[in-house]
């Protein structure tokens, strides 16, 4: 079969390997869309993207370990078609059933799977490969999808999750104000859930034309372009100069991340929902901090929110967000989505 593989040197590649069987407990699905992750550039990089702690060592991660050591294969949010089950597979999945997949299989076992902090377990199995014409997945982590919800739609299910936990996090009121920075994936799903979730008012900072269009289209009240408008000065006009109660970073860049802080009502709460390079320090004064009673988060994965994610997407205005490319022409996606043409680019085998 075909599939997408991370060369040594970094950059991707379309080449034949094995076509997956499905072992026990487990599923084969023929793969129907496969959605380009912000944080794919990493794998491509070699850059880790999921780091344990040392054995016994409070405090910043020392160690590293590679996504499914020695398969350079890529992908992981995605939807398809179950074509093969596997023996002992004890769910209602069946053949000819669309579904999605969650790629974190955890081991049930460690100190964070039993003490409710599954997406920290210690011992995960990470299913990268959705891009290709197969993949197998535990029945555990695969999900039905609606008769009638579009393939598409479905391969929305893992990032959808990670709103969905953010908004868990956020523990956002009805009527707060909401600032969002990033009008890429991540962020339009943030912009949708907070005006679901009630929302008063959202404003979405976002330098690219096409972009802060498609959010005034699903409702945000006031859209910025950062790099020609002052948004201090239009958020404390916006908020009559209390600052939001929510702040939601989807850029990735360091510096938004801080300015966020700055941007926040007393007692806000400020939310960092992208990837961020590694080491850098955004130089939260600790003194203002204390003066306004911030709160500050991070979202990592998706703990107990892809069910409640499948039972959003058919709430959700998803079709403007998606530009599919044919998987052989995975080089024009990838330039694509790094030069931010589109949102959320998919990967068709």
């Amino acid at each position: 079969m075909k599939a997408v593989i991370v060369k040594e040197e970094g950059g991707v590649v379309l080449q034949d390997v094995p076509e997956p069987e499905p072992g026990p407990n487990q599923i084969k699905v023929k793969i129907a869309y496969a959605g380009i992750c912000g944080s794919d550039p990493e794998r491509i990089s070699g850059l880790p993207n999921i780091r344990k702690r040392s054995e016994g060592a409070i405090g910043w991660p020392q160690k590293t370990y590679p996504i499914q050591a020695g398969i350079k294969k890529l992908g992981h949010e995605g939807s398809g078609t179950i074509v093969k089950i596997g023996h002992d597979v004890r769910g209602n999945c069946k053949i000819g059933q669309h579904v999605a997949m969650n790629f974190v299989e955890t081991c049930g076992a460690c100190y964070h799977c039993i003490n409710g902090k599954v997406h920290f377990c210690e011992r995960p199995i990470i299913y990268d490969g959705l891009m290709a014409e197969y993949a197998v997945f535990p029945e555990n982590i695969v999900f039905p999808l609606p008769d009638d919800l579009p393939l598409e739609i479905g391969a929305f299910l893992e990032p959808v999750s990670v709103v969905v936990h953010a908004f868990d996090i956020i523990q956002m009121k009805v009527g707060d104000s909401v600032i969002i920075t990033g009008g890429g994936t991540i962020g339009l799903l943030m912009l949708q859930l907070a005006i679901k979730s009630g929302a008063s008012k959202v404003l979405v900072s976002e330098p690219i034309a096409e972009k802060r269009k498609l959010a005034t289209k699903l409702g945000a009240d006031v859209v910025v372009n950062p790099f020609k408008e002052d948004l201090l000065d239009i958020s404390n006009k916006f908020t009559d100069g209390r600052g939001y109660n929510i702040c939601i970073e989807a850029t990735g860049i360091p510096s938004i991340a801080r300015q966020l802080v700055l941007l926040a009502e007393d007692c806000g709460t400020i939310i960092w929902a992208a990837t961020y390079p590694k080491g850098l320090d955004v130089g939260v004064p600790i003194d203002y901090m204390f003066s306004k009673e911030l709160s500050i988060h991070s979202v990592k994965l998706s703990p107990f929110s892809f069910s409640r994610a499948l039972q959003m997407l058919p709430k959700l205005d998803l079709k403007p967000l998606i530009t599919v490319y044919p998987l052989e022409e995975v080089a024009n996606a990838f330039e694509a989505h790094r030069l931010g043409k589109g949102i959320k680019i998919m990967l068709q085998p």
